[in-house]
Parts: structure tokens; sequence; C-alpha cells
């Protein structure tokens, strides 16, 4: 007989496994209680207590809501329930492989708070990974602080040999410069630029929909001026990449940065599209939570879920994906791996094999 769901004793391997492996003991109480929740998350895919307590209760007949729901509410008030610790752990496990680590950072509405998340992206969709939660009241004159909160958190997750290089939109955390960091040469930045920031090239000044640069074009600049507040002088890599609804992005980066950094911001739709999963497929729009901090302890529960579906093994079976998909000329995927899961899942096909990232 199929079952329709994930099994506690996988999912709790799963969970020891990736904690384990970065040497993060976890009270076994606190650990049982994230893998019942991490249960009813993926057979519920609502990001609510109350869905998750649903759901345990419905695979297991001596459960019930009431019950389930207090110990989520337990947990995410559990002060020793570390959202950085467990989102490092996930870090390290997922990029054991990865010399160079591609985060996206952005900024993101939950109801009354404002949620500035990092996500590892890959093949089609990004990964939550991290995120800082502030009550919208408090948001103003606070930016610029929780987005150097978020940079040194990344910089404390790093393995050694990696070289993380965050995707950012222009003005974050109020950086004066470009690619690698002068104080922490392995932290990179690259930035999406606006059609009207101000670049100035030698004697020559003026916006960059005026510079003669077509789309998916790339120039390297030896020193450049970028904007006319906060300018920041460096050598640059610029390109062109298209149109992003009615406005024209550019990118700027190091040029060591180009080939990866422009193939996968030019994918900056993945990072958007997991947003939607978050708030639709996961029916994060109907989460309420009373403070910041059980907004990043739930965030974490949501990215585990996020990894179990990409290490399910029917989401590698070219055969299965093939079953489910439309043809494309232009060489699209018609599903990406999160659906592929979810139909998986549907189907009765709920293995998972655990698996670092192999590239990005």
């Amino acid at each position: 007989m199929k079952n329709y769901h994930y099994s506690y004793t996988t999912l709790l391997e799963a969970v020891t496994t990736i904690f384990s492996h970065q040497g993060l003991v976890i009270h076994l109480a606190r650990s049982k209680a994230l893998t019942w929740l991490l249960q009813g998350l993926l057979l519920m895919r609502q990001a609510t207590l109350s869905a998750m307590g649903r759901g345990i209760a419905l695979i297991n007949e001596e459960k019930t809501l009431m019950s389930q729901l207090q110990r989520a509410h337990r947990l995410m008030k559990n002060d020793d329930f570390d959202a950085w610790e467990l989102a490092s752990a996930l870090f390290g496990y997922a990029t054991q492989n990865l010399k160079r680590v591609l985060i996206a950072a952005d900024w993101t509405d939950d109801g009354e708070y404002k949620v500035l998340e990092a996500s590892l992206v890959i093949e089609g969709r990004a990964i939550p990974l991290y995120c800082l939660a502030v009550h919208k009241d408090e948001y103003k004159g606070r930016q610029t602080t929780l987005e150097l909160t978020l940079w040194y958190a990344l910089m404390a997750m790093r393995r050694e040999g990696q070289v993380l290089v965050v995707k950012a939109d222009r003005g974050f955390a109020k950086f004066d410069w470009l690619g690698q960091c002068p104080r922490y040469p392995w932290m990179h930045l690259v930035v999406r630029l606006k059609a009207n920031t101000i670049l100035t090239w030698d004697a020559t000044t003026a916006p960059l929909r005026e510079w003669p640069l077509m789309k998916g074009e790339r120039v390297e600049i030896e020193q450049a001026l970028l904007g006319r507040e906060q300018e920041v002088v460096s050598g640059v890599c610029l390109a062109h990449l298209g149109e992003e609804g009615s406005s024209t992005l550019y990118l700027a980066c190091a040029g060591e940065d180009k080939e990866l950094a422009i193939e996968e911001y030019s994918k900056r739709a993945w990072v958007e599209q997991q947003n939607r999963d978050l708030k639709n497929g996961f029916v994060w729009c109907y989460a309420r939570l009373a403070t910041a901090a059980r907004i990043e302890r739930l965030w974490v529960v949501l990215g585990l879920a996020f990894y179990i579906s990409y290490c399910n093994e029917s989401v590698q079976e070219s055969e299965f994906a093939a079953r489910l998909s439309r043809r494309y000329k232009d060489g699209r995927k018609d599903l990406s791996w999160l659906s592929l899961a979810k139909c998986a899942a549907l189907a009765g096909k709920c293995e998972v094999e655990l698996r670092p990232l192999a590239a990005q």
C-alpha cells in the first residue's frame, strides 16, 4: 500500500543527517517536534501551525489537532530553537560541494511584517534559507541595519574555502563597493541596477539607458562611478539583462563573477517564483505569528520542506518528468522540481535521497 505522505522515519533521518553532519546537536524533543511539523507541512502544503497540526492528525490517528498545535506553538516560542543555527546547518550540508555559492537577498511582505530573505538559487527555484523579520511600524530607519545583519549572518554561515556571491538590489546595506568585499575577499556583491542609474565613465556621465549597450551585451570597465550619491568607485562588469515588466534592468558585478552572476541573475524570476510558491503553494499569506522571531523559525521549517522536496527521488527521474511535462521548442521546462515533488507525493512517491547541491 502506497503512502501519500512522507514517512516520519524518513523525515527524522533526513533532519538528523543534515544537522549532525554539521555538528549541530538538537534536543531530541525539539528534533521530533520539528519532524512532525515538517511532515504536516509537506502533506497540507500550508505554512500555518493549525494546518501542520491537522496534517499530523490525518497521518497519525493517535494524534489530535489540539495536541499538535500546542507542540507547534511551544517549538515556535522556544528561544533555544535558534533559526540561524538551523539555517547554517542546512546551508553547510546543501553547499558542502560548492566552492562558489550564489545567494539571493531580497525583501518581501508578510502581512504586518517585512521579511528580508536569503535564498539558495537552484534549478529554477530558490530554496528559502534564512530571514530577518521586522514589523512594518519598526521598519523605517532599520533597513540598512537589517541588511548589514543579514550580510554578517551569511558570512558566519560560510564554510572554509567558499566564496559567497550575494545578489541584491542597488543600495543594499548602503555598500559603496561592488564585487569583492575590501575587508573580506571571500564575500562578493552583485547588484541589479535600474535604467536611470547614473554611470560616469572617463569624462562622460549619463543614465544607463542612454549608453549604447544592447540587450545581452556586457562590457568590462576598469574604473567607473555609479550613482550621484554614495558613488561606487570600482572595476565593474556591466550587463544589459533585458526587460522586467516596464523596466530595463542592468547588472553590475566584479569581472571574475560575470559568467556565473549574469547567468544566474538573469533568472532572478526564480526567486520571485519562490515567493509565489511560499504565498500560494504553501499558503504563507495566511501565516500569522505574533513575533518576528517566530516568523524566522518557521522560515527555516519552510527551507527544510523545500530541500526535502528537491531531494525527492522522483524529481530526478527524467521519465517521471517527461510523463508530466509539455514540450517547448525553446527548451523551457514545463514543471519545476517543486511542482514535480508535489506531483510525486500525490502519486505516492515520497522516497527521499538526501544529496548536497552539485551545482547552481
